[in-house]
């Protein structure tokens, strides 16, 4: 199994964070004794040091400051607490200093530095994981390694100034893109301002972002993850469309050809700053689809069908330019949410097709239909809107009889 299958989202005490890299020291607790005319030493052994991690990690984000806070609690809480170490596992362990680090150059993150020691006690037994982790923590994940592959693909130095100006515009283009998609996403309040904060950022500080990828690599995901975030709506389509739209936005500027170095570095570039969008964009469309409250089975189906079959085209993209971990994480945002949508389908109501005798109110029919079911805290009222929503009906007080209409079971596996 690669590292990469390996690789966990970091946490402490449920907090989590993003890692950039990580040392880990040891080795034995030696006692040496230097005996008088004697050259050679006598060496005692007094057993294995305790181990000490270090970890270089960041919260970034729109909303960046309350996962920080949330961090340095945990960090000063008394008493060892479960470190989820990327690359280790868990384990449990005692924080034994931290520091942090945050600048103007850089708004909407802040980077930590974590000392960690192992505390000698075992890890508490897993606990089941709801529905819907698979595609948080995949996504999670997705967005801890896509900074540093950006930075290793995307340079400036060098460069001409047409090949700066050029991925100037892209980024550029990416931020519209994002303007439009929040749009549709709708927002308010704080949500809303960190949009527009971080929004406000990017374009106007592109040229020295560039000079650092790792930087603008983090810039852009905290853009898209501020796209995420805003709206209200619980809605499939209001929630996952804007995102869908920044997954499939492309540029208007054609590809030229690779004739000269400076064209390959361009050509590099624009595809190492398309990739990070469209990595960020896609694991944060998985995240939200995961954690959406579907109607029914069905919906949800098509909702996993549809994003996986995208998921797959760009994996297949990835595959043909020889961009090999790209392809992968593609295969493994659409394997995540395929988990979560088959855990969420067990509880899910299936839709089934049925003719009333006669022209009924949808009041009547959600009454006649669901009035035995006390396992829900669903009203008539809200039972018969959705009857009537489902199927496209001009006034609730009129469900057609002679026509096939479309209704939900109960649960699973009955059908009212």
């Amino acid at each position: 199994m690669s590292w990469r299958e390996e690789y966990q989202k970091g946490s402490f005490r449920g907090v989590p964070f993003s890692t950039q890299s990580h040392e880990r020291s040891g080795g034995r607790r030696v006692a040496i004794h230097e005996m008088p005319s004697r050259d050679e030493p006598t060496l005692e052994d007094l057993g294995r040091k305790a181990r000490e991690f270090s970890i270089e990690c960041h919260v970034v984000g729109a909303d960046y400051r309350a996962g920080r806070d949330k961090l340095i609690d945990a960090l000063e809480a008394e008493g060892p607490g479960l470190l989820v170490h990327p690359w280790h596992g868990q384990m449990m362990v005692a924080a034994l200093e931290y520091t942090t680090s945050e600048s103007t150059d850089e708004g909407g993150i802040c980077r930590l530095s974590i000392r960690f020691s192992e505390a000698g006690l075992p890890a508490p037994a897993p606990v089941s994981v709801a529905a819907g982790s698979d595609g948080a923590a995949a996504a999670d994940a997705t967005e801890a390694v896509a900074p540093e592959a950006f930075a290793k693909d995307f340079s400036i130095d060098g460069v001409a100034g047409w090949v700066e100006d050029s991925a100037s515009n892209l980024v550029k283009g990416m931020a519209d893109a994002s303007q439009l998609a929040a749009g549709l996403r709708g927002g308010v309040g704080p949500t809303l301002r960190a949009f527009q904060s971080a929004l406000s950022y990017l374009p106007g500080n592109v040229s020295s972002l560039m000079r650092s990828p790792l930087n603008l690599a983090s810039s852009v995901l905290g853009l898209v993850s501020a796209v995420a975030v805003l709206g209200n709506s619980t809605g499939r389509s209001s929630r996952l469309a804007p995102l869908q739209m920044m997954l499939d936005w492309t540029p208007d500027t054609p590809e030229m050809p690779e004739r000269t170095p400076q064209r390959q570095r361009e050509a590099t570039n624009r595809i190492a700053l398309l990739r990070l969008f469209r990595v960020a964009s896609a694991a944060e469309l998985v995240r939200a689809a995961s954690a959406l409250d579907y109607a029914s089975y069905d919906e949800a189906k098509v909702t996993r069908d549809a994003i996986g079959d995208h998921l797959d085209a760009l994996a297949l993209e990835a595959a043909d330019r020889g961009d090999d971990d790209t392809a992968d994480t593609f295969d493994a945002l659409r394997r995540a949410l395929a988990a979560d949508i088959a855990a969420k389908g067990v509880s899910l109501a299936r839709v089934y097709s049925a003719e009333l005798a006669t022209t009924e109110p949808a009041l009547v029919v959600a009454h006649r239909l669901y009035r035995s079911d006390t396992r829900t805290d669903t009203s008539l009222e809200t039972r018969a809107s959705g009857i009537a929503a489902r199927n496209r009906v001009a006034h609730p007080g009129f469900l057609p009889g002679g026509v096939s209409l479309e209704f939900l079971t109960v649960d699973s596996g009955t059908v009212a």
